[in-house]
């Protein structure tokens, strides 16, 4: 009879275990998407791409990558994304943790004391010393538990790529503002030198005004244009400081001075070729797309997880302890099967929505990939176009220059009216203040299209 027992019990447990051995729900699986063989605008389909190049050799400047140091540091957001991380982790021990049995331990042991009458009235103590220990522990029958696991961990990872995702798009964030800083600084010499260069023009013409050369509208005309440029002035310098502002909150610190580097002429490697590489290169390196899949991962695991709350559950808990009152060892175990029977429908509508919710970040994965795709092709485009801007406007500059020396020149020797020099000294400004900016735009093109790459983690 023992042997029969033996048998049925060890049956049991093999068919537990077999079942055990599977997960209910489906398995992963990456999914194909036709992302093409080369990115549009791209003018060759080489692996080499941008983004393996470390943001120090690409950055020459030495106050930037200082700057980009100390934001790597100190930035609050980046901070943020690491105690996400420490939080998804433990949710992942969480769930891990839950697969396996549940053990404590009752310190509240009693001690108690007994008086048993004897013949004669007379009365005799035992103390009992007791002690208990308990164990529970729900038996992962279908593979909830460990798809729940699976879902945890795949936040975890996701998590890891969002911070990932905020360090690369903060040494982004850290270089155009920078950037924009060094425009605006430009902008403010530029209309300060202007401010002098019309000053002196305008004490020119009062001293020809008093000679007869001119009329009294050429100087009203110079005045106004000195009292433009003037007004103009401060709007700069307003914008550099708050630039300056803008871009300690990035590193972390209080609003102050930012000390100037190099020129922006000189910010980027010149040796950098801004290739793109493959498309397929995105999904391995693009923080977010590695985020968004790992979303899509945790998604697939909770249908397995809502599944599982549809079948039966199987639960020990068992108890053990000792008196010392002749007792001596004693426990319990007891099984529970708890299957749901009717729910009014509310199981089946969980696994729905988890369904729904799963083709949901499908659908989000896909977009993102599609969209990470179009940022590059736009990051190519305009890495070339801003390229050609810059060298225009530099010519523009040059030529604008050269007729207001000529315009000058010629109206020292009264072959030309002040009226001319305004003119000229008008498109000046306007093409020296569009110069900075196309720097500073060609320099951003170069970050975005690095940041589309997925470039900055190395």
């Amino acid at each position: 009879m023992v042997l029969k027992n033996y048998k049925i019990i060890s049956s049991c447990i093999l068919v537990i275990l077999l079942i055990a051995g599977c997960k209910i729900g489906p398995n992963y699986k990456q999914p194909q998407y036709d992302l093409g063989k080369n990115y549009r605008f791209a003018k060759s389909a080489d692996t080499l791409s941008l983004a393996d190049t470390s943001w120090s050799y690409l950055f020459t400047d030495p106050v930037l990558k200082a700057l980009i140091k100390k934001g790597l540091e100190n930035n609050f957001d980046l901070k943020i994304a690491v105690e996400r991380v420490n939080q998804a982790t433990a949710s992942f021990k969480e769930a891990r943790a839950a697969i396996w049995p549940s053990i404590g331990a009752e310190a509240n042991g009693s001690l108690n004391t007994i008086q048993t009458p004897l013949a004669g009235g007379n009365t005799t103590s035992y103390n009992d010393l007791y002690a208990v220990g308990a164990l529970s522990w729900e038996l992962d029958v279908w593979g909830k538990l460990r798809r729940s696991k699976e879902s945890a961990r795949a936040q975890m990872l996701s998590q890891v790529a969002y911070r990932q995702s905020v360090y690369i798009s903060l040494i982004a964030e850290i270089a155009t503002a920078y950037f924009s800083l060094l425009d605006y600084r430009d902008e403010v010499e530029i209309a300060r030198e202007t401010v002098r260069i019309r000053t002196e023009g305008l004490e020119l013409v009062r001293g020809k005004l008093l000679a007869g050369t001119v009329s009294g509208l050429t100087v009203a005309q110079a005045e106004a244009e000195l009292a433009q440029v003037k007004a103009e002035l401060p709007a700069y310098e307003k914008a550099a400081a708050l630039q300056e502002n803008a871009l300690k909150l990035l590193l972390g610190e209080l609003p102050g001075e930012i000390v100037a580097g190099d020129s922006i002429t000189r910010q980027i490697n010149p040796n950098i070729i801004p290739e793109a590489g493959i498309p397929s290169q995105l999904i391995v390196r693009r923080p977010d797309l590695i985020a968004a899949e790992q979303q899509l991962v945790s998604a697939n695991a909770q249908i397995g997880v809502a599944r599982g709350m549809m079948l039966p559950s199987l639960s020990i808990n068992a108890n053990a302890g000792y008196s010392t009152l002749g007792a001596g060892w004693i426990g319990s175990a007891v099984g529970s099967l708890v299957a749901p029977i009717f729910s009014f429908g509310k199981l089946r509508a969980n696994l729905k929505r988890t369904q729904a919710y799963h083709e949901e970040i499908l659908i989000t994965y896909q977009k993102s990939i599609y969209t990470a795709i179009s940022e590059v092709s736009d990051g190519i485009m305009t890495v070339e176009k801003q390229k050609e801007i810059s060298v225009e406007s530099r010519n523009l500059t040059n030529a604008a220059q050269t007729a207001f020396d000529l315009a000058y020149q010629l109206f020292n020797a009264g072959y030309a009216s002040y009226l001319d020099v305004i003119d000229v000294q008008r498109q000046l400004y306007s093409a020296q203040i569009n110069e900075s900016q196309a720097h500073y735009a060609e320099l951003s093109s170069v970050v975005n299209l690095y940041k589309a790459l997925g470039g900055g983690w190395k």
